[in-house]
């Protein structure tokens, strides 16, 4: 079974065309693809989270019928570092299988598919020549797209409802990496997290906290949560 690259939850973006015209140039293996591989032995939907409560951060890796891995990070960490952790151990734990990968971040699609290659070719500086962000992990997501035996990573919507096959894998994946961002403390509102138990959509922020986030350059995801970039 596949995922259709038309099917509803799947975003057909312009920079799709142009890493084709790009081709072999930006890929940082041969054969990686940007639309669902046909046929994988396994579908996988990766998500980050980085929250404003003591900046506690987490990933996480799922089917669409069980949490493959999820984990907490350091306190502090970005949601655009969790977004490429995620994608790294779901990469490394496909070695050797046919996987398709599918995250909603469209900073680790672009990472993967169209700058990785271009900051290798400059010995991983900016146009400036000073170390791009988050260079030490780029380095282990760019082994990793090595392992699998074969290997797809697809960008969906985010924040996605219905019950579609993406849309639920994407919706687990996005619970997952919260659940595991909260482990070991409570949630405002809610009491100790249960693995068990669904967090709710929205959060419960006093305003003295929501104030904080705003000055601390926190940003408002869709459902209310505040994230670092």
């Amino acid at each position: 079974m596949g995922l259709e690259p038309s099917a509803t939850g799947w975003l057909s973006l312009p920079f799709h065309s142009c890493l084709k015209t790009l081709g072999h140039w930006t890929k940082p293996r041969e054969g990686l693809l940007g639309d669902p591989l046909a046929n994988p032995e396994e579908i996988w939907y990766t998500d980050g989270s980085s929250f404003f409560l003591d900046g506690r951060a987490g990933y996480a890796a799922v089917s669409n019928f069980e949490t493959i891995e999820a984990k907490p990070l350091p306190p502090g960490t970005s949601a655009q570092l969790a977004e490429l952790i995620a994608l790294t151990q779901a990469l490394e734990l496909g070695k050797g299988i046919r996987v398709a990968i599918c995250t909603d971040s469209k900073y680790a699609f672009l990472v993967l598919h169209a700058r990785a290659a271009i900051w290798k070719g400059r010995g991983h500086l900016t146009t400036r020549g000073s170390p791009i962000k988050y260079g030490d992990q780029i380095l282990r997501l760019l082994k990793a797209v090595h392992l699998p035996a074969e290997v797809s990573v697809s960008r969906c919507k985010e924040h996605q409802k219905g019950s579609t096959e993406v849309a639920q894998g994407s919706q687990a994946a996005d619970q997952a990496a919260k659940k595991a961002a909260l482990q070991n403390h409570d949630l405002i509102g809610v009491a100790t997290l249960d693995p068990q138990t669904d967090l709710p959509e929205t959060p419960s922020y006093t305003e003295g906290e929501t104030l904080k986030a705003k000055s601390e350059s926190f940003q408002e995801e869709h459902m209310g949560w505040f994230q670092k970039e």
